[in-house]
């Protein structure tokens, strides 16, 4: 594989567009009236992928983990409530749908 000068600043701006929404087919359509190499804009398009990628799974993974954290918590909060004779309710059934949210939430960012 040949290496390319790429122009500065072009991973950004694919980044800025990625992140303003547009596909990917729309970003090689506005590269490509710029007269660029196609094979360094693919290059850099799938290096700004695997950046924005990398970044939505370690974001998945946190949130996945806050989530299985607030998961133990509302076990622990609602044992120690129902064995000293307290009310359950908010921690059995408001805790556990936060932490379940949250963690559907993380592996669909993961697994994304």
């Amino acid at each position: 594989m040949k290496q390319h000068n790429i122009p500065d600043g072009l991973t950004h701006e694919i980044y800025q567009l990625y992140a303003g929404g547009h596909t990917t087919d729309e970003i090689y359509a506005r590269l490509e009236k710029r007269d660029l190499d196609p094979e360094m804009v693919k290059e850099v398009v799938k290096t700004v992928r695997d950046i924005r990628l990398k970044r939505k799974r370690s974001q998945g993974l946190i949130v996945t983990g806050v989530g299985a954290v607030i998961l133990v918590s509302a076990f622990l909060i609602t044992y120690v409530l129902s064995v000293n004779g307290y009310p359950t309710g908010f921690a059995l059934y408001g805790l556990t749908t936060l932490g379940v949210g949250l963690l559907f939430t993380g592996m669909v960012l993961y697994f994304g």
